[in-house]
């Protein structure tokens, strides 16, 4: 990876942590817009991702970001409103930025006419306080004192300045601060230098080039340049750059004579100083800070994963020797190998765990704007933010739960009249809550507005010719999680489009989770998501169904029952088996997965009752093997047609196991729940 591959990264992990700031900051503003503390803090942010764009040169990105910074400064000199209108015009910019940013890591284009109307947007409200403005831009020519290290010139330094007495050149000596938000000092001192390098020649530098080059210097540096331009058009060319708080450019006799007042870059912008932070700043800094972190590649983290993958492998064959083996050497050490394998998988699984609220504190923006679209008055609440999934989990959770709070917002809460009328609240409230139970995680979806009605979702269904007869109310409340059901009226920018919550069911599903509904009239819905804690590694049941082996993944399994064809009975042409006084629908795994019949079986099959949702269904195989830890390994792209199955293991003698995916074949429309 070359050095600008490297600064590219370093600066889009960087942007998206300004953008998360910022967007949480303009959000506190608009809940407290007296806050001077929340407005330095976005300013500071700004400014600071201004710089950065300014430094990898993109200039798009710099124009817009500094056009809001404005709009900031704005709102600290109380020149323009912290209302609703400023704050939507604020979160469209950060929208943008958060689009040419997608744009430039994927190196693709972006809209440029959306960036032109944005830019327009924001010059008109800079445009409106200029009369304001006027009277209260400070004027301020920041006058600090620094002395160019004249020390450290060595007598060739001076000879050659001498030498070039009588010529065309002049050798001006160039004093430079970085700003202290400057976060990237390496990559915009080398701009600097290739900006002089183009009008001349830099012979000196204090500190050394290669500690510029590393950065590794505080924000001072200095510098001869050999010229024959003027002093006006070296001090412009270093103007042109962004990050500089102060600058100077000296002739000779000045370098050795005068204590340089170096003149302020900004004459009309005052960046917030830093505060000493308040009581309530500390605890949110202390909790935001109280666990120590360091940002790890995923692709490393999938190699150490592989890694232990292997050494579970390699433990169940061992194990399987040691049962075998009437020698006791094997045993001792065998248990060690056991022990730190298992630790070993713990620490990776932990490594892996990701806290819920990466995703989570995107909603409460998203629910912001849904009020002002939909011109309702929602909150959100979020509870157990801290639970952690595993990354790649939590990586794909933000879709679906974005479908569910529009659903919340669009067809749950009501209006503003309408909830007046019920004696509800006027303002709705959407609630998210996440908790751990054993080796699974509940997200759960509600909000106390209207409810389904049952009514509405069976008319519907039988308008799309979908069959209602025989289902309970449950069943019918379940039918909007059919591909394209949507009981809208019209069409609208947040729901309606006959997508979204086969879409949610299907992603909860590729997970290995399962959502449920419950909903009341006039009381709200909830939305009920159970997810693994981890898609890596997991205990399983092995089974054979027509001599082929498989394993189901034991999360979901409540019972093992061996049965004859006797206990299995037939209800409106269904199999059924009768388990706590309820039939439940009963799978052949040998019919579902296509395989010939077992003619000659050497016992009793087994029935494995699984229990998704609230949901029982019992999978008939025909031997039990035995429980099994294994590693998931997904399928390849050519395997994708096999959607029953969530993937693959190695097991200890080496065979390759399908593992089954309980979700989907229980979700099969051959499968009817009873």
């Amino acid at each position: 990876m070359d050095d600008n591959e490297k600064y590219r990264e370093l600066f889009f992990e960087e942007a998206d942590e300004h953008l998360e700031n910022l967007n949480d900051g303009v959000l506190e503003l608009e809940n407290d817009p007296g806050s001077e503390e929340t407005i330095d803090s976005i300013f500071r942010s700004a400014h600071t991702l201004k710089g950065m764009a300014a430094t990898m040169g993109y200039e798009t990105m710099a124009k817009l970001t500094h056009r809001m910074e404005n709009i900031f400064q704005h709102f600290k000199n109380k020149v323009v409103e912290v209302n609703s209108d400023s704050i939507s015009l604020i979160f469209d910019c950060l929208d943008s930025l958060s689009e040419i940013i997608e744009s430039l890591r994927s190196e693709t284009d972006f809209e440029e006419a959306e960036i032109s109307s944005l830019m327009k947007r924001l010059k008109e409200v800079e445009n409106s306080t200029e009369d304001v403005v006027e009277d209260e831009v400070i004027k301020k020519n920041k006058k600090e004192t620094i002395c160019f290290p004249t020390d450290h010139l060595t007598s060739v330094d001076i000879q050659l300045m001498n030498d070039l007495e009588n010529t065309n050149y002049m050798p001006f000596g160039v004093s430079i601060r970085l700003e202290e938000t400057c976060t990237l000092k390496a990559p915009r001192v080398y701009l600097i230098l290739d900006k002089l390098n183009q009008v001349g020649e830099v012979t000196f530098s204090y500190p050394d080039t290669e500690t510029l080059e590393k950065g590794e210097f505080d924000q001072d540096f200095h510098l001869i340049l050999i010229t024959d331009k003027t002093q006006e058009v070296v001090r412009e060319n270093i103007l042109s750059n962004s990050d500089i708080e102060t600058m100077d450019v000296l002739t000779p006799d000045e370098i050795f004579t005068k204590q340089v007042e170096v003149v302020a870059v900004s004459e009309s912008k005052d960046v917030p100083t830093q505060k000493a932070p308040t009581k309530k700043e500390k605890n949110k800094q202390a909790a935001k800070h109280g666990q120590q972190s360091i940002k790890v590649d995923l692709t490393k983290l999938d190699t150490f994963m592989n890694l232990v993958s292997e050494l579970v492998v390699y433990r169940t064959r061992l194990e399987n020797i040691s049962t075998s083996d009437t020698k006791h050497d094997i045993k001792e050490p065998l248990t060690e190998v056991a022990r730190i394998t298992s630790e070993l998988q713990d620490l990776v699984l932990k490594i892996r765990m990701q806290q819920v609220s990466v995703v989570m504190n995107r909603f409460p923006r998203v629910v912001r704007d849904l009020a002002r679209d939909l011109d309702k008055d929602m909150t959100l609440v979020i509870e157990g933010e801290d639970t952690e999934l595993d990354r790649t989990v939590v990586s794909e959770l933000s879709e679906p739960l974005v479908h569910l709070i529009r659903n919340s917002a669009d067809h749950g809460i009501e209006s503003r009249e309408r909830r007046q009328e019920l004696g509800k609240p006027v303002e709705g409230e959407i609630k998210i809550t996440a908790f751990q139970q054993g080796n699974r995680v509940t997200i759960t979806v509600s909000d106390d507005g209207k409810g389904i009605n049952p009514e509405v979702i069976k008319n519907s269904a039988e308008k799309k010719g979908i069959s209602t007869e025989g289902l309970s109310e449950k069943e019918i409340l379940h039918l909007i999680f059919h591909p394209g059901f949507s009981t809208a009226q019209e069409v609208t920018n947040v729901s309606g489009r006959g997508v979204g919550m086969d879409v949610v069911q299907s992603k909860i599903s590729q997970l290995g989770g399962s959502i449920e509904l419950q909903s009341q009239v006039d009381l709200g819905s909830t939305f009920t998501i159970n997810l693994p804690l981890t898609l890596s590694i997991i205990q399983s049941l092995m089974v054979k169904v027509s001599g082929e082996l498989f394993a189901l993944p034991q999360g979901s399994i409540e019972k093992v029952v061996e049965v004859s064809e006797e206990n299995i009975s037939k209800i409106h042409m269904k199999e059924v088996f009768m388990y706590q006084d309820i039939a439940i629908p009963v799978i052949r795994l040998q019919e579902i997965l296509e395989l010939p019949k077992n003619e000659h079986p050497d016992g009793n099959p087994h029935l494995i009752i699984v229990l998704l949702g609230k949901n029982y269904y019992a999978f008939l195989v025909d031997e039990l093997i035995g429980q099994q830890e294994i590693v998931i390994k997904k399928l390849g792209r050519e395997l994708k047609h096999l959607n029953k199955f969530l993937g693959a293991t190695i097991l200890g003698n080496g065979d390759i196991t399908l593992i089954l995916d309980i979700n989907v074949i229980c979700s099969e429309g051959s499968v009817k729940k009873i």
